[in-house]
């Protein structure tokens, strides 16, 4: 049998290749592999992580004494292994024997004790190579002739010494080198360019920009390869090396058939997964991370992980309280639709698979609960690539199936009990980088001829109109490690200067085919700024290092065909005040809340929206330590200390608070505040706990002063009005000794606001609370208020019940129950004009107009409005939310 071997010939060929008879191409890995399977020799399958993870037992066993590598073993163990495993894996191509008699100096000495305890899993290329020399004669049966495309002097060292052992035993081994000429007219720009890089032009070459050839810098890799695609033929070569992904998705998303390129984008949802799940296990996860994971499109549960992310997104922490009734509805449902399930083993799995906080500390993962993780993973996506029928998905699943397995394998072999969360996350990112198209072989043709390395362009059977490169490079095989020239004089092989330029040389040569190749145009595309050889090269030989953006390139319409497609100019909505519907909107709906009846008075738009309209919110959204987390937070906290100090009416003294908020704080910080127990937030956790300390001290004080006997925290009350069935959650509900009662509203901030509503002698919520309580026959309101947390302020409209309380006294004598009738004044009204299809937008970008304004002696909604102008940023939802979520569907698109 003929083998045919070319550097550059392992990843991906042309899709016409030349017909040869019972021959076999493949490039300087594949060789190896194909004379391994001659010989009888056996590949382990073990990942490179796997190795990594062998070679750090090996380096911190070898650490007894202080080795050159020490510092940097202590500070990043992982990182550690991987360069120094790259290094010893050179020396052992170059010639390197680590042996008693060898003359290691310097590092070498170093790496040659770790060789000693270094148990290997899988093997080197150097290591693989060693090994056939062994092996020649049966060789010498089976491989008729080796043919080489490039010249021996470019292959490794050790390749080259091999080769010789070859021919000693009867194999044929000849450089078949195909040099290419160049193809393009020698007028154009390009053929110009194409005679400079083989030395016949000289001199300026005097472009003319006739369009043969352009050189862009683009802002992305999926930018340069919809440009790529889009402008393609039958006789267009497209060179990509890492942007397969982009190419794949750009063909996709015009109709092409599947290409087979693999996909090397580490950000599908199947490769989150593991990392998500992992990420979510620690004692403390990122709230972003649990938010993506709850959302995360794919894993099992994927509808019950929807739900608790809306749960989430309000209470962002892990209380398995609080998601308790979410699961038990899902298992319920779950049950109905098959009731031969198991009810048990349904929820064991759901544990399984909401595997938040399990971890007992941040600093360190025990590596059973790792493996057992990944193992999960690892399972799920191999009885889903079985299950699937779609090829496209399979290469995916089987991805992401191949990496968890490496990530276990590596684990398995951990050297210690436990890993820290940066190298956890190391070892997956190492696996990840790695790339779908390497974790799993696809090779699938297209009318697009894309390939991986310049090198293949000489295996063309047919001639090239048009070449797209996406980031040009000279490809090197091996990197040199960072050896000096007496740690050099150990490994035998190792070329010196003279023979590393030779061998430079020898790649920029091999990088000019696709260049001498294309007969009418050529396209380089750079991604990114750092220097590279070949740019250079052209660079200096067109007299420009600064190629123009292909962004605006295609903005300025340059006749390069790219997918730039005017945009429709598209209005704007206009700016509308009322809506009219052809129908009636039903309101109010069976059960009300304060907060939605003030949507429905204040902002009818929003309110037909939410309820009738039934549009919600995604579960998508950034988490911030904001206002409202903040006051979520410290609801929580003081529901939490009045439950668990039942009220006496006596002085509590402020240490008490103190300790009892350094013990409880962390816990409810986990389990409904995660974004404030983030890394950096611990000034602002500080803050926040002492502003607690403050408020709560300052409340039982006000509780104290009045004389109060009962404190009820969270008191739900309903009452059955005209307006149907009102139900109210009072956040502090205060009894005294003859029988009256009083309210207080707990506020994280807005103390301006809630002055100015007592002032105007309309605290909504106040009355709204106070009207529910009384319909319960609860006695007699004695006041009510709002204590502003963030600033431990009581804001009530007199002094006598609470003396310590700020008094803010209103413009005109009023009471709770008279802004009561007020409020539900205003919402007959908005009633009426629902019924009737008609909808307020209100705080939009129209301004109120002659029928904004509700019947007199009700609630002066057009002096609300503009108060909230002028003290607002132009948006109703300004005080936590970053994006009004109904802006767009308003027409208020700016905010002003």
């Amino acid at each position: 049998m003929k083998i045919i071997a070319g550097l550059g010939y392992d990843d991906r060929l042309p899709n016409d290749l030349p017909k040869h008879y019972n021959s076999l191409i493949c490039g300087e890995q594949g060789l190896i592999a194909e004379l391994e399977f001659r010989a009888g020799i056996v590949s382990a399958d073990i990942s490179q992580v796997a190795r990594n993870v062998s070679y750090l037992k090996a380096l911190k066993f070898a650490n007894k004494d202080e080795r050159f590598y020490s510092q940097s073993l202590r500070v990043d163990p992982l990182a550690s292994a991987e360069a120094l495993l790259a290094w010893r894996d050179w020396a052992i191509l170059h010639g390197w024997q680590h042996e008693e008699s060898s003359t290691d100096k310097g590092r070498m000495v170093d790496l040659a004790a770790v060789e000693k305890v270094f148990e290997s899993v899988g093997s080197s290329l150097g290591e693989r190579i060693y090994a056939l020399f062994s092996r020649l004669n049966l060789l010498a049966s089976s491989v008729t002739s080796l043919e080489l495309h490039h010249p021996r002097l470019s292959w490794p060292a050790l390749y080259q010494k091999f080769f010789d052992s070859l021919e000693s035993v009867g194999v044929s081994v000849t450089e078949v080198c195909m040099a290419i000429s160049p193809q393009a007219p020698v007028d154009s720009d390009l053929g110009k360019l194409q005679r400079a890089l083989i030395g016949e032009y000289k001199g300026a070459l005097g472009l003319q920009d006739d369009g043969t050839l352009k050189l862009f810098s683009a802002g992305s890799e999926q930018l340069a390869a919809e440009y790529a695609i889009r402008e393609a033929n039958d006789s267009t070569l497209i060179i990509s090396r890492g942007g397969h992904h982009c190419l794949a998705s750009t063909i996709d998303q015009l109709g092409g058939n599947s290409t087979g390129l693999g996909d090397l984008s580490i950000y599908r949802a199947p490769n989150q997964l593991l990392l998500l799940m992992l990420q979510c296990a620690w004692q403390t996860p990122s709230a972003e991370v649990m938010l993506q994971y709850l959302s995360l499109p794919t894993g099992r549960f994927g509808r019950l992980r929807r739900k608790l992310a809306r749960r989430f997104r309000d209470l962002p922490g892990y209380d398995r309280s609080h998601w308790q009734s979410v699961i038990d509805e899902f298992v319920s449902d779950a049950l109905t639709d098959d009731p031969e399930q198991d009810e048990a083993s349904l929820r064991s799995a759901i544990d399984e698979w909401l595997p938040i906080c399990l971890c007992p500390s941040d600093d360190a993962m025990p590596i059973e609960l790792a493996i057992s993780l990944t193992d999960r993973v690892a399972k799920y996506w191999n009885v889903t690539l079985s299950l699937s029928e779609h090829e496209q998905a399979k290469v995916i699943f089987s991805a992401a199936y191949a990496a968890a397995d490496a990530v276990s394998q590596a684990l398995q072999d951990w050297p210690e009990n436990d890993i820290s969360k940066i190298q956890l996350n190391r070892l997956i990112t190492m696996v990840l980088s790695v790339g779908n198209s390497r974790l799993c072989s696809t090779r699938e043709t297209s009318c697009f001829d894309v390939v991986s390395n310049a090198e293949v362009t000489q295996l063309y059977t047919r001639s090239i109109s048009k070449v797209t490169w996406v980031n040009p490079e000279v490809l090197n095989m091996v990197e040199v490690p960072p050896l000096s020239q007496e740690e050099l004089t150990g490994i035998p092989l190792a070329p010196d200067a003279s023979q590393k330029a030779i061998l430079k040389q020898h790649a920029l040569a091999r990088s000019y085919a696709p260049l001498l190749a294309a007969e009418q145009s050529l396209t380089l595309i750079s991604t990114h700024s750092k220097s590279e050889l070949l740019k250079l090269q052209i660079g200096s030989l067109v007299d420009t290092n600064i190629w123009p953006t292909l962004e605006d390139a295609i903005l300025c319409n340059e006749a390069i065909g790219a997918s730039a497609q005017q945009v429709k100019e598209t209005p704007l909505p206009r700016e509308q005040r009322w809506w009219s519907l052809d129908c009636p909107v039903i309101a109010p709906r069976a059960v009300e809340s304060y907060s939605s009846l003030a949507t429905l008075a204040l902002r009818p738009h929003e309110y037909v929206l939410k309820y009738a309209a039934e549009i919600s919110e995604g579960a998508i959204e950034s988490l911030s330590a904001d206002v409202r987390l903040k006051g979520n937070l410290a609801h929580h906290l003081i529901e939490a200390w009045i439950n668990e100090h039942p009220w006496t009416g006596q002085p509590i003294d402020r240490s008490d608070i103190s300790v009892w908020l350094d013990n409880k704080l962390p816990v409810m910080i986990r389990q409904i505040a995660l974004p404030l127990a983030q890394p950096g937030m611990q000034v602002e956790q500080l803050r926040f706990q002492q502003q607690m300390l403050e408020a709560i001290d300052r409340l039982m004080k006000a509780l104290v002063a009045a004389n109060i006997v009962g404190v009820e925290p969270e008191r739900q009350l309903e009452y059955n009005g005209k307006l149907g069935n009102l139900v109210g959650t009072m956040d502090i509900f205060c009894e005294l000794d003859d029988g009256r009662f009083a309210i207080i509203d707990l506020k994280w901030g807005g103390y301006n606001k809630y002055r100015e509503e007592l002032k105007a002698g309309r605290p909504l919520q106040l009355a709204t609370y106070a009207h529910i309580a009384e319909g319960n026959r609860i006695r007699e309101l004695a006041d009510a208020g709002y204590f502003i947390l963030s600033r431990a302020e009581l804001l009530c409209n007199s002094a006598v019940l609470f003396p310590t309380a700020i008094v803010v006294e209103p413009d005109d004598p009023t009471s709770l129950k008279r802004t009561w009738q007020q409020f539900e004044a205003v919402l007959r009204w908005r009633i009426d004009h629902l019924s009737a299809g008609q909808i307020e937008v209100t705080y939009g970008g129209a301004g109120p107009d002659d029928d904004s304004t509700p019947p007199s002696d009700t609630l002066d909604l057009v002096s609300i409005e503009d108060s909230a102008r002028k003290n607002g940023s132009g948006s109703f939802k300004s005080t936590y939310k970053a994006v009004d979520t109904w802006r767009n569907l308003i027409g208020n698109i700016k905010e002003h």
